[in-house]
């Protein structure tokens, strides 16, 4: 059964840029979860390379034992390639998150290196928003 949701959406400018910068703020309370959604304009030719970036990315949360989990929202698009989807935005949602900020990682940590280094060489963010994905009430 598909289920409704609603969303109370935060921009990156309020929310969490307070939550990044001053971490014992706390978030308005969330009757669900709070998830990070991205939508990227991806650079011409680099949609795989923008997919290994989102492997890579959920990669390094599964080996560094964390809940989070990455998952990449292909566009239906009037300008579609050969696949059907477009190969120049992508939207990707960031669920399960074990902290509002971005979890610690040592300067050489080579695969957080690896992967930011993919999402910088293949795409620019557009848009990201911290939202509260709540069920529909009744």
């Amino acid at each position: 059964m598909r289920r409704m949701m609603i969303f109370a959406v935060f921009g990156l400018t309020g929310l969490a840029t307070a939550t990044l910068a001053q971490p014992s703020t706390q978030p308005p309370a969330c009757g669900g979860a709070y998830e990070v959604v991205r939508l990227s304009t991806i650079k011409p030719g680099k949609m795989q390379l923008f997919l290994k970036a989102v492997h890579d990315h959920q990669a390094w949360y599964a080996d560094h034992g964390l809940k989070d989990h990455i998952l990449v929202g292909r566009i239906l698009s009037t300008e579609a390639d050969a696949s059907g989807f477009s190969p120049t935005s992508a939207l990707t949602v960031h669920t399960d998150l074990s902290q509002m900020a971005p979890p610690a990682h040592a300067p050489d940590d080579a695969a957080w290196n690896a992967y930011t280094a993919e999402y910088k060489a293949s795409s620019d963010v557009t848009t990201m928003d911290v939202v509260c994905l709540e069920p529909s009430p009744g």
